[in-house]
């Protein structure tokens, strides 16, 4: 992916880390959400269901660290300021060997499952999110074992690590891990994603526990990064030429994996990490309050400057009732980042984030109306801003001739329809990546600015005017407007206008 990091312009990290290992995990019907759609897919493996799951009575640990790991350990707590309760169980596995922790065998995959994966590709068709006869068991299954180098199990409290020997490539990653096993002590994330899950499970409509996954996945990123920083220049070129071997080879073997599935496992390392980037920016200790009190949506990650302020309570929508003839198979809450990513896949970017801005909640329902399946989704928009949404998907739908899709508007509420139309139907622009890398482009952009000392709202609109104006190209280019007085004039003319 391409960078998109503040100062340091740090790449998104590839998918890469899944939470457990083969444990069968209870069957859950959350079918369009960030992380959901891993868990629909990938239920049996790494992914978020297992994430769930923990069994203390079974755990134990060593009296100490491996002595391959304690000079990371005192990094990790250094780096985040605080300290482990005890040492975690490592282990290091030949690739053959740790593959097999990765992935899972579709024999394994019972009939209730094999029609989940059915009914989620189905829904991606009708969002536009994929186009065609594409196997999401087996997309999301390639990329979790081709991208994974280590991983931390919130299942039994260990890590794993790919390899018999720490590889230079592999030590960031490993930090990545370590933090999470920190996180886990101090903040019982397991635990606390349980709870926050099982409304989920239920089929109610949140994205609070896919906000906090981000949080902890950008917090871990965060960590691995100042690792990466706190590097002689010598060594940190060493690492990233290892590391950039290391993703060229998984990038190979991730050829025909359909683009979206990469951004769906990518977003919350890349823009959690914004949003943990935003609040260190203004101070380092306010960070555990992200996990003390996290976010009650996902619109943090698409604007990571709502997690300095009062984020609030989450808005209640009602879902969408089931109409005649209609049988009615999942429901929950598609959120903030997968209706950009739903629209920007049709329609040109920015506009696809500017009306996403305008989301405070939404309620999905998915159903079969002749056996096909559909969704109706139920939107909640600033005052004011329904027309602009509105708009958005009257010409996300215009932009497939033929579309069945519908939208309505009816005050501050947006009503939209799509069903699978089919697995002839080309439906998508593959614009997920570009669309990732602007809004991740934005929240850094935005936490540059808070650490230079100004408030929240000045920052989100200097950040908001950077990318109406430049490209993500040139925000990105370390050397972009360089020993250019007219570049910084402009700049100078944003800043004065956002006051």
């Amino acid at each position: 992916m391409s960078d998109l990091g503040p100062s340091s312009h740090a790449s998104a990290p590839e998918p890469r880390e899944p939470t457990s290992t083969n444990a069968r995990t209870p069957r859950q019907r959350r079918a369009l959400r960030v992380v959901i759609a891993a868990i629909v897919v990938l239920g049996l493996v790494a992914g978020t269901g297992a994430f769930f799951l923990r069994s203390d009575d079974a755990t134990s640990y060593p009296d100490q660290w491996d002595a391959r790991i304690k000079p990371y350990v005192d990094i990790v707590e250094e780096e985040r300021g605080l300290t482990f309760k005890h040492p975690v169980k490592v282990r290091f596995l030949d690739k053959d060997a740790f593959e097999k922790t990765v992935r899972t065998d579709k024999k394994d995959l019972d009939k209730d499952e094999r029609e989940d994966i059915r009914e989620t590709e189905s829904l991606f068709r009708a969002f536009g999110l994929i186009s065609g006869d594409v196997d999401l068991f087996d997309a999301f299954n390639d990329a979790s074992g081709s991208g994974t180098l280590a991983y931390y199990s919130f299942d039994n409290r260990s890590i794993t690590v790919r390899g018999t020997k720490l590889a230079l490539a592999s030590r960031a990653t490993l930090v990545h891990e370590l933090t999470h096993a920190l996180q886990d002590q101090r903040f019982d994330i397991a635990d606390r994603l349980k709870k926050l899950g099982k409304r989920a499970e239920d089929g109610a409509p949140t994205t609070e526990p896919d906000a906090l996954r981000a949080i902890v996945e950008g917090d871990a990123e965060r960590v691995a990064n100042l690792y990466r920083m706190s590097l002689t220049k010598k060594k940190r070129k060493a690492m990233q030429k290892a590391e950039a071997a290391d993703s060229g080879d998984s990038l190979e073997e991730m050829k025909g994996i359909p683009k979206v599935v990469l951004t769906l496992l990518g977003a919350p390392y890349a823009l959690g990490q914004a949003v943990t980037e935003a609040v260190a920016a203004q101070d380092a200790d306010d960070v555990d309050g992200l996990f003390e009190n996290p976010p009650p949506d996902d619109s943090v990650l698409l604007d990571p400057l709502k997690a300095l302020g009062d984020m609030g309570d989450a808005v209640d929508v009602k879902i969408p009732t089931v109409g005649s003839g209609e049988k009615k198979f999942d429901s929950g809450q598609v959120g903030a980042l997968v209706t950009y990513l739903i629209l920007a896949e049709r329609i040109p970017l920015k506009e696809a984030l500017t009306a996403t801005d305008t989301w405070t909640g939404d309620a999905y329902l998915g159903f079969k109306r002749d056996d096909v399946v559909c969704a109706r989704v139920s939107y909640a928009t600033e005052s004011g801003s329904a027309a602009l949404l509105t708009t958005a998907f009257e010409d996300w739908i215009d932009a497939a001739p033929g579309s069945t899709a519908t939208v309505e508007r009816s005050g501050n509420q947006v009503i939209f329809e799509s069903c699978d139309p089919g697995k002839d139907a080309e439906l998508t622009n593959d614009a997920s990546t570009k669309a990732l890398e602007l809004v991740a482009t934005r929240g850094y952009v935005g936490a540059g600015i808070i650490q230079a000392g100004a408030p929240a709202p000045v920052a989100r609109c200097f950040a908001r005017r950077m990318i109406e104006e430049y490209s993500v190209a040139d925000l990105t280019d370390p050397r972009f407007g360089a020993d250019d007085p007219e570049f910084a004039k402009r700049i100078q003319g944003f800043a004065a206008d956002c006051r």
